[in-house]
C-alpha cells in the first residue's frame, strides 16, 4: 500500500485544489456569469458527451491496466501494446460515429420539448465524446505505470480553471455563448495534447507500429474483455450521470442548473475515493496476476473503513454548512431548492465509498465478465426509477434514483464477491464509524451559531475539525486514519 499512500496523498491534494476551484466556478462564477438555461445547457452537453464516450471507448481503457502487466517488460514490448490499443481507439471511434447517426434523431427527441437547444451543439458533443476516449486511454496509461499525479492534475485543476476562465471572457464580452463552448472542448483536447507530450518528454511512451507481432490468442482474449467491460463502462457510467440528462429532457435546462449545483456539493464527499480508487486499481490487477489474494483482500478492507470516515466527514462539513453556502452563493435564493439533492446524493457516494473498491476487484478478476449482468440491471432500474420519480417528484425524485440505484449496485457486487471470493469489506468498525459520525453531526447541529454566514462556516468547520478528529483519536476506527491524526496531536499537544 505504500505506492498507493504517497501517490494518493499527491492526488487527494490536487483533487481538493481542484474541489476549490471547481466550487469557486459552480458556486459563485457559473450563477453570476451565466443564465440558468445557459449553465443548464452547457452541464447538459458534457454529461451527454460523457455517456456517449463509453461506447466508443469499447473497455479499451480498462484493458490497458489489467494487461499492461503482461506487457511491462521494456519501451518497445509496452509501446507496441499500446501502439495497438490506439488504433483499435480510431476505429472504435469511426464505427460509433457511423452508428449514432442511425439513432441520433432518436436520442435528441427525448429532449425536444424541454430542451430542444441541446439538438443545437450536436457536433460539439460527438467532438468531445471523442476527445474523451482518448483521454481516458491515456489516464489508463498513466494510471498502470502507477502515476495518477498527472491526469489528476491536468482533469480535476486544468480543466476546471480552463472553464472559469472562459466563462470570465463571456461574462466580460470577450466571447460569445456559443464561442464559450466551442473553446470549452478545444481545453480538453489540449488537455489530451499535453497528456502525450509529457509522456514523450519523460521517455515513457514509444510508438512501435509493429503490431502483428501480438499473438492471436491474445488479442481474441482482449476483444472479449474489451466488449463484457464496455457493457459496464455504459452501465456505470448511465447510473451516474443519466439522472442530468433526464432532468434536461423533463424539467429542461434551468433545473437542470439547479440540479447540476446541487449534485456537485454531494460529489465533494467522494475525493477520498476517487485517489484511493485509481490507485489501488493497478495494485489489485497485479495482485490478481500473480494470485496474490490476501492482498487483495486486504486493500478491500482498509478502502471501505478509511473511504468511510473520510466520506463521512466531508459529508458533515458539506450538510452543517449548506445554509451557509446557499447564503453566500450568487442567486443562491434561486438554487436553494437544490438543498435535499445535495444531501441525498451526498448520502448516495458515502454508500458507494462504505463498500470499498469492489468495482476494481470484481473487473480485474477472473470472474469480470458477470460485471456485464448486473451493471445492465442496474442502469435498466436507473432509467426506470428516473422516468418514475422525476415528474413525480422533480429534482428530489432524480436524486433518490440515483441514490437507490447506487445502494442496489453495491449491495450486488459485495454479496457477488462474497460468493465468490468469500471476502467482505465491513468489520465492527464500520459501525463505531458511522456512530461516531451521528454523534459528531449531532454535536455540530446543537452548538450556537453566528449570523454572519461565512463567519458561522469557518466557525463550524474549525468546530467540524476538531471534534471529529478528537473521536477518530479517542476510539481508533482505522489504524490508517490514526497514524495521518496522531502527528497532529502531537505537534499542537492536544
Amino acid at each position: 500500500m505504500g505506492v498507493i499512500i504517497k501517490q494518493s496523498a499527491y492526488a487527494s491534494i490536487i483533487n481538493y485544489i481542484g474541489v476549490a476551484v471547481g466550487a469557486i466556478n459552480t458556486i459563485f462564477l457559473f450563477p453570476e456569469f451565466f443564465t440558468q438555461a445557459e449553465y443548464g445547457l452547457f452541464q447538459a452537453m458534457v454529461s451527454m458527451a460523457i455517456i456517449l464516450s463509453p461506447f466508443a471507448q469499447v473497455g479499451l481503457p480498462r484493458s490497458i491496466v489489467r494487461y499492461f502487466p503482461r506487457f511491462n517488460k521494456g519501451l518497445r514490448s509496452s509501446g507496441r501494446f499500446f501502439t495497438f490499443v490506439l488504433i483499435v481507439a480510431f476505429f472504435t471511434i469511426a464505427l460509433f460515429i457511423g452508428l449514432f447517426q442511425l439513432m441520433d434523431q432518436w436520442v435528441f427527441g427525448f429532449f425536444e420539448k424541454n430542451a430542444p437547444e441541446l439538438f443545437h451543439q450536436y457536433w460539439l458533443i460527438i467532438i468531445l465524446a471523442s476527445v474523451l476516449v482518448y483521454i481516458s486511454i491515456f489516464e489508463s496509461f498513466y494510471k498502470a505505470q502507477l502515476n495518477v499525479v498527472i491526469p489528476t492534475f491536468l482533469r480535476e485543476f486544468f480543466l476546471k480553471m480552463s472553464s472559469g476562465l472562459l466563462a470570465l471572457m463571456f461574462f466580460l464580452d470577450y466571447i460569445s455563448f456559443e464561442w464559450f463552448l466551442r473553446l470549452c472542448v478545444a481545453s480538453y483536447a489540449f488537455s489530451l495534447l499535453l497528456l502525450i507530450i509529457i509522456l514523450l518528454v519523460k521517455g515513457q511512451l514509444r510508438f512501435n507500429f509493429s503490431i502483428f507481432q501480438l499473438e492471436n490468442s491474445f488479442i481474441k482474449e482482449m476483444s472479449k474483455y474489451m466488449l463484457f467491460i464496455m457493457a459496464g463502462a455504459v452501465g456505470s457510467i448511465i447510473v451516474l450521470r443519466i439522472d442530468q440528462l433526464m432532468v434536461t429532457g423533463f424539467l429542461g435546462t434551468a433545473e437542470t442548473a439547479i440540479y447540476t449545483i446541487a449534485f456537485f456539493m454531494g460529489t465533494v464527499i467522494e475525493i477520498p475515493r476517487r485517489s484511493i480508487s485509481q490507485m489501488s486499481d493497478a495494485i489489485i490487477a497485479n495482485a490478481f496476476e500473480n494470485e496474490r489474494i490476501d492482498e487483495v483482500k486486504k486493500i478491500y478492507k482498509q478502502s471501505s473503513i478509511n473511504q468511510l470516515i473520510l466520506g463521512s466527514f466531508v459529508f458533515i462539513l458539506v450538510v452543517i454548512n449548506l445554509d451557509n453556502i446557499y447564503a453566500i452563493m450568487p442567486k443562491g435564493d434561486e438554487y436553494s431548492s437544490g438543498k435535499w439533492v445535495v444531501i441525498i446524493i451526498g448520502l448516495s457516494k458515502l454508500v458507494n465509498m462504505g463498500f470499498g473498491v469492489n468495482s476494481e476487484i470484481i473487473i480485474s478478476s477472473k470472474h469480470y465478465k458477470s460485471n456485464i449482468y448486473f451493471v445492465l440491471i442496474l442502469a435498466a432500474l436507473t432509467i426506470g426509477l428516473n422516468v418514475l420519480l422525476i415528474p413525480e417528484f422533480g429534482l428530489i425524485g432524480a436524486a433518490l434514483a440515483t441514490f437507490a440505484s447506487i445502494f442496489l449496485f453495491n449491495l450486488i457486487k459485495m454479496i457477488y464477491i462474497y460468493y465468490r471470493l468469500q471476502f467482505q469489506p465491513f468489520s465492527i468498525h464500520t459501525i463505531s464509524a458511522l456512530l461516531l459520525s451521528g454523534l459528531c453531526y449531532f454535536l455540530l447541529s446543537i452548538v450556537p451559531q453566528f449570523s454572519n454566514p461565512i463567519l458561522n462556516g469557518a466557525y463550524l468547520t474549525f468546530l467540524g475539525f476538531l471534534i471529529f478528529g478528537l473521536l477518530m483519536l479517542f476510539f481508533k476506527p482505522s489504524k490508517e486514519i490514526t497514524k495521518i491524526i496522531q502527528p497532529i496531536r502531537d505537534k499542537f499537544n492536544l
